[in-house]
């Protein structure tokens, strides 16, 4: 697929992240050999340890890989392609029946192709702020229910706060993502680009990032 604009997270983030997975792999890595060393010593309380230190960097590791790298935007000029999570909002597989588990999964991905001529709406803003403009029975509203009643305030908090990219056809069919740390740049070139398909095209944005769109939003 030969894209014109991708935005995804913005380079700084990027790199911040890859130092960070770097160091984890290694300790991953350095426990594992730890685990197989004290096997053979026999100190199986602490092969017991070293492997748990494993799982949890082993982990932490897939979920960041998960957060920073796997979803994006992108535009051919005719279509906007979205990649995100199969759950919408969260890196990891909080819908897990294993609910103690579900924050160790990392959520798989999905993918969507949409006309830029039928995209009616785009907003760009906080759950809140997109639960305002869109209708009282729309899918983001029914979805966006089932986190606010979760009883996990971490994860209440980071729904609470992310910005989120809201797209809506002239058929009312809608689809969303978080923006997070992604290259606001190469998102308002991929909104502008939208809306010069379809100058009728209703932008709203609330979020400080965009500032552009803002004003063009007024």
């Amino acid at each position: 697929m030969a894209s014109s604009v991708k935005a995804c997270t913005n380079s700084r983030y990027r790199k911040t992240n890859i130092v960070i997975i770097t160091i984890l792999s290694l300790l991953s890595c350095f426990a594992l050999v730890m685990v197989i060393y004290n096997l053979i010593k026999g100190s199986y309380l602490f092969s017991i340890a070293w492997f748990i230190a494993t799982i949890l960097a082993s982990t932490y590791v897939l979920i960041r890989i998960n957060t920073v790298f796997a979803t994006y935007i992108s535009t051919d000029r005719m279509n906007l392609f979205m990649k995100n999570w199969n759950n919408d909002f969260l890196p990891y597989d909080y819908d897990n029946k294993v609910k103690i588990l579900s924050e160790f999964i990392p959520a798989k991905t999905k993918f969507v192709e949409i006309p830029l001529n039928e995209i009616s709406t785009v907003l760009i803003g906080t759950k809140n702020f997109i639960k305002r403009n869109v209708a009282p029975d729309s899918d983001f509203v029914k979805n966006i229910r089932v986190l606010e009643k979760s009883k996990d305030f971490y994860k209440k908090k980071t729904v609470s706060s992310m910005d989120i990219l809201y797209v809506e056809t002239f058929e009312k069919e809608c689809y969303y993502m978080p923006i997070v740390k992604f290259d606001t740049r190469n998102v308002t070139k991929i909104v502008q680009i939208i809306q010069r398909i379809n100058p009728e095209l209703l932008i709203r944005v609330s979020s400080r990032e965009y500032r552009t769109l803002r004003m063009a939003s007024k």
